[in-house]
């Protein structure tokens, strides 16, 4: 069975009865709502010994990090047989280009703002293959530029050149506006920087697209240029696929992607209300690393796009080498795509065939 999930408060799921939205909307009690939708499924559909694997998206994977534990603690007692991350968040800090001095990020958007200058013509010469020029931006970003960055001012001039000229050749952006920067390239504005000239604004979800946005002096982009580009026809295909196939005919609002309300009353604590707590970037990672260590059997498979601006594949590798998780529990898959990688053809064929091996592998692995 394919069973997918419209978490309350987004596409057609809704609280009922008594019950409001912003119950269900937090870190946490998006997770436990999960966990017990899933028990009730598995209940209601006499399939407790059929094999359970996870799949989720973006923040459909920080949440899958923290079912994944819920699920293999005492209270479920339901072991699952795989997890499989597309495009992987789960510790934010590599992945919120926006917060100015955040180094981490920094360093993690490195190897994609090298893909994107790769695709868009500007790194000269060209390298002729893009698997070896990402294992070279891996290195200067590990090797040079977090040294670099973790300085600051007490970095000698001839690092800060050396550190400048590898950013501008990487990135493909002017040493000018780099030494404006003080070698903190920021995600975001990195994609209102690289076809400035052009007049164009490369895609945040997939940096392939490029979009004439009308403000060509603004620091970063108004939007997403490659949202803009396929949202509409995804939404479209959708909805044409639920009521001529499936027969869904509900006389009730698609929210896509969520009600309007949710994100405004969103709950990020994870402690109770009358217990000390301090914000942080959001992190899962830790109990992904519970789930792995409660379930010996248990695997990832990750996903990444090359060109997603939004979920960097080297901040997946950064988190997932961390947090007390087994290096040799976790498989990486990479595609030419972006955040959605499943948008561009063979990127889709190919996540369709991984995504399978993986599954049977799983199951033959436990079924000796």
């Amino acid at each position: 069975d394919l069973v997918f999930v419209d978490p309350v408060g987004t596409g057609f799921s809704r609280a009922l009865g008594g019950h409001k939205g912003k119950e269900f909307w937090g870190l946490n009690e998006d997770a436990q709502s999960m966990a017990e939708f899933i028990r009730t499924w598995v209940t209601e559909n006499g399939r407790w010994n059929a094999p359970r694997f996870l799949l989720g998206e973006s923040f459909g994977t920080t949440r899958a990090a923290l079912v994944a534990r819920q699920l293999e603690s005492e209270d479920f007692m339901m072991s699952l047989n795989g997890l499989v991350f597309v495009s992987q968040a789960l510790d934010y800090a590599g992945s919120t280009p926006m917060v100015r001095d955040n180094v981490i990020a920094q360093v993690t958007y490195l190897p994609t703002m090298a893909a994107a200058a790769w695709y868009h013509g500007k790194v000269t010469p060209r390298p002729e293959k893009l698997d070896v020029w990402l294992l070279e931006a891996r290195k200067f970003a590990t090797d040079e530029l977090l040294p670099a960055l973790f300085k600051g001012n007490t970095l000698d001039p001839a690092t800060r050149n050396r550190v400048r000229d590898g950013l501008a050749r990487f990135t493909g952006l002017s040493p000018a506006y780099i030494e404006r920067a003080n070698l903190q390239i920021q995600g975001f504005r990195f994609a209102k920087e690289l076809l400035r000239e052009e007049g164009k604004t490369i895609g945040l979800l997939d940096a392939r697209y490029t979009l004439d946005e009308i403000d060509d002096l603004a620091a970063g982009p108004s939007g997403d240029a490659a949202s803009a580009a396929i949202s509409a026809a995804f939404k479209s295909a959708l909805m044409d696929y639920m009521r001529s196939e499936l027969k869904v005919d509900w006389n009730r609002l698609y929210l896509a992607p969520a009600d309007e309300d949710l994100a405004a009353q969103w709950r990020w604590r994870t402690a109770p209300d009358d217990k000390y707590w301090e914000p942080w970037p959001v992190n899962t990672a830790g109990d992904l690393a519970v789930a792995l260590r409660l379930n010996p059997s248990l695997r990832v498979l990750v996903a990444s796009g090359y060109y997603d601006l939004v979920t960097p594949f080297f901040d997946a590798e950064f988190t997932l080498n961390r947090h007390d998780i087994d290096a040799d529990r976790i498989d990486y898959r990479y595609y030419g795509g972006g955040h959605m990688m499943y948008v561009n053809e063979p990127s889709r064929a190919q996540l369709l065939d991984d995504t399978r091996a993986f599954i049977r592998s799983q199951l033959a692995k436990q079924s000796r």
